[in-house]
């Protein structure tokens, strides 16, 4: 095995010698001896025994220094320190023991360095100053010689005084963010602007105090009124001023909370849920938190409907089924009378039982639900009647999908359809207790109940409807609804 390994490590080895020694021949066909010195020296780093290789490594040398030191004497020739400092750098690094060489890489440090002196002065006395300084700084650092070192400190100096000036000014203007950064840089040059330098940083210190406490109130007054996004924006501004503080988990939270808002926009009810639930993990919730994620899980309900009431007559004044005798017509006149001012009361309801057996119809409720399931209850006999039937869904209280109820009276020769009415099931899941009016439907009552262990989409009471509707039934949906609480 350590044989393998060991010839599979050798063949890598070759195979970048050879690359190596490949490209290093393309640079040298185009005199490109910079380029060939350094692909020549990783492959002879590779394969060091080569003799073919030490000898293309060192004629590309050769010529990479010679070319090196002719460009380094152009450029000092027209003034190009920048360059000529560049070719004495490569230079030295092939024949780092030549003394022409670096006595000439530190005149051109020197030159190059006098001149990043020389832009230092002028962007600080463009107020430039830190600019300034990285500049002086760069220049120090590159030069060790004495007009160098004079100028380093004359700039230095000009630096220290201006800006000092400057911050004062940034001070009285109240720019105290401004005027403590250039304090600083100011003290780093010079120890002896220490003690003013901490009289603005305590000023800045008090500053940055207050404004992150206004920063952090604008935020809480956004979060009140759940502006989420505006909210995050203030606690971050207020981070920004100070991090940490009481903003920190704020901004989480609102930030928690403005996804989970909007992945609520996209009805993304698990993203959602856990948004609201990583708000409340903050520790910083008023309640709303908890309340938008137990309106948003999911969990089964059970629908049931309760009873319904119709309309004694037909539109056209008929009774539904049987003849309308003097006594239907005037019980059934009042009845509707006080059923569209009252509503669903005891009173109605004794009159409703009243109705002749003659004529009182079979009702039977059909509820369509989103998923295209059909399902009805029994058929019943009275214009008010009561049931046990109930189906269970899967939902939440933000689900627009709409529950279709249709009422059907019911007779040997099939259904006649009464009316219709329709609801938002996140509206039963909301109120509870709905009762729903239509078109000849005084009240169809329903109510929601949790469905906990029950599974979505078993029912109990009801009948699964076979495909085909009955005689009567609408071609589409019907519009419109109209849903109120039970008192």
């Amino acid at each position: 095995m350590k044989r393998v390994v060991l010839g599979l490590m050798a063949a890598v080895m070759l195979a970048a010698c050879a690359g190596h020694e490949k490209a290093g021949d393309r640079a040298a066909a185009v005199g490109d001896w910079k380029g060939a010195y350094s692909a020549y020296r990783q492959a002879l780093a590779n394969d060091p025994d080569s003799p073919e290789l030490k000898s293309k490594y060192n004629q590309a040398r050769e010529q990479a220094l010679e070319d090196a030191q002719k460009r380094a004497q152009a450029c000092a020739q027209v003034e190009d320190w920048n360059c000529a400092l560049g070719e004495s750098d490569f230079a030295l690094s092939v024949d780092g023991g030549n003394a022409e060489l670096a006595a000439f890489r530190a005149r051109a440090a020197t030159r190059v360095a006098m001149n990043q002196l020389q832009l230092a002065t002028e962007q600080a006395q463009r107020g430039q100053f830190r600019e300034a300084v990285d500049l002086m700084e760069r220049a120090t650092g590159l030069s060790q010689a004495p007009e160098v070192r004079t100028r380093g400190e004359e700039t230095r100096r000009l630096i220290v005084t201006s800006g000092r000036a400057r911050a004062d000014g940034f001070r009285k203007e109240h720019n105290l963010i401004a005027a403590h950064e250039l304090a600083q840089l100011v003290a780093g040059l010079d120890a002896s602007q220490a003690g003013w330098a901490q009289g603005i940083a305590a000023e800045y210190e008090q500053f940055v105090t207050a404004e992150y406490e206004r920063l952090a109130q604008e935020g809480d007054a956004a979060r009140a009124r759940h502006d989420w996004a505006f909210a995050q924006d203030r606690y971050r501004a207020a981070l920004g001023m100070r991090q940490g503080g009481r903003a920190a988990p704020l901004e989480q939270y609102v930030s928690h909370m403005l996804r989970a808002e909007q992945q609520l926009a996209n009805r993304d009810w698990t993203g959602s849920a856990d948004g609201f639930r990583s708000a409340l993990h903050t520790g910083q919730d008023d309640g709303y938190a908890a309340q938008q994620l137990d309106r948003v899980e999911l969990r089964p309900y059970r629908i049931a409907v309760r009873s319904v009431m119709v309309s004694p007559v037909r539109p056209d004044g008929n009774a539904w089924v049987g003849v309308a005798n003097p006594i239907f017509s005037r019980l059934a006149q009042r009845l509707t009378q006080m059923a569209e001012r009252r509503g669903l009361t005891e009173t109605v309801m004794e009159m409703a039982m009243a109705i002749p057996d003659e004529n009182r119809p079979q009702l039977r409720v059909e509820a369509l639900l989103a998923d295209g399931t059909r399902l009805t209850t029994p058929a019943r006999g009275g214009v008010y009647t009561r049931y046990d039937s109930e189906f269970v869904t899967l939902s939440n209280a933000f689900d627009e999908q709409r529950v279709i109820f249709n009422v059907y009276s019911d007779d040997p020769r099939g259904g006649e359809l009464m009316g219709t009415v329709e609801v938002p099931v996140r509206e039963l899941v909301e109120q509870r207790e709905v009762a729903l009016r239509g078109r000849n439907i005084f009240s169809l009552k329903l109510s929601t109940l949790p469905g906990d262990g029950r599974e979505p989409g078993s029912f109990q009471g009801m009948a699964r409807v076979e495909p085909m509707p009955p005689p009567g039934h609408p071609a589409g949906p019907p519009s419109g609804h109209a849903a109120s609480p039970l008192p």
